[in-house]
């Protein structure tokens, strides 16, 4: 007696429910945008890092001269709860300290349009509208200030301005922090966690680039340089969008 071995379909039954397993399994969408954001906004970093290290190889060991008094106009930021356009700085006010919002560890700090952060012990972590969740940077280096490069800086460019979100975590506590772009100087507050004055952060919107800088998300050609203070006027660091 043989016995036939041939394949056979399967039952109408065990069809459907194959293919509703299938259609369970669909793979999500791929985040290409996302993945480009993020690989963009690392290779700022070291490019920022690598021009910011040379350049402090190039400043004197007595120090810089003082901030350029010729700067055509000052401008002041509004505080973090609610950002809006700059006013005008009079000259009596250009040199003023910056406002300090002290926050706690995960406290959400809006910058305007629509991107905020959040400070943490050893890390910020910016949200832009389009991720699901903020993209944390660090951990820097708090444990041990001042060194090279004491400044960790990340940018994102929209039709309407750059947003920049950076800190500093120099051994010297900053009073004062400033963006300079086309002859103008601005104060930026200052954004930090309780009891932890040499660890600050900040914020700015500097002006909007060309739509072919911003669709392909490279360096502003004409970016802003911030600048931090000591209580004593001297300057502690730099660095430049």
């Amino acid at each position: 007696m043989e016995t036939d071995l041939s394949p056979r379909p399967p039952k109408p039954e065990l069809r459907r429910m194959l293919d509703e397993a299938v259609r369970g399994c669909a793979p999500p969408a791929f985040p290409r945008e996302g993945i480009v954001r993020r690989a963009a906004a690392i290779r700022r970093r070291r490019r920022v890092a690598a021009v910011s290290a040379a350049a402090l190889l190039l400043i004197p060991v007595a120090g810089k001269l003082a901030l350029d008094q010729d700067a055509t106009s000052s401008h002041s930021v509004s505080t973090a709860d609610s950002p809006t356009p700059l006013p005008s700085l009079s000259s009596e006010t250009a040199d003023a300290p910056s406002p300090v919002r002290v926050v706690r560890p995960g406290e959400r700090i809006d910058v305007g349009l629509g991107m905020w952060y959040l400070l943490k012990e050893r890390e910020y972590c910016p949200k832009h509208p389009l991720d699901p969740e903020p993209t944390c940077v660090g951990p820097v280096d708090v444990e041990d200030p001042g060194g090279a490069v004491p400044m960790t800086l990340d940018w994102y460019s929209f039709p309407k301005g750059v947003v920049s979100v950076f800190v500093y975590t120099g051994k010297t506590p900053a009073t004062r922090i400033t963006m300079t772009q086309q002859g103008r100087t601005t104060v930026l507050p200052i954004v930090r966690l309780p009891g932890r004055p040499s660890f600050v952060s900040s914020y700015a919107i500097s002006a909007p680039v060309s739509d072919d800088e911003r669709k392909r998300l490279v360096r502003p050609s004409n970016g802003p340089l911030f600048r931090v203070y000591g209580a004593d006027g001297a300057e502690l660091a730099e660095m430049r969008q």
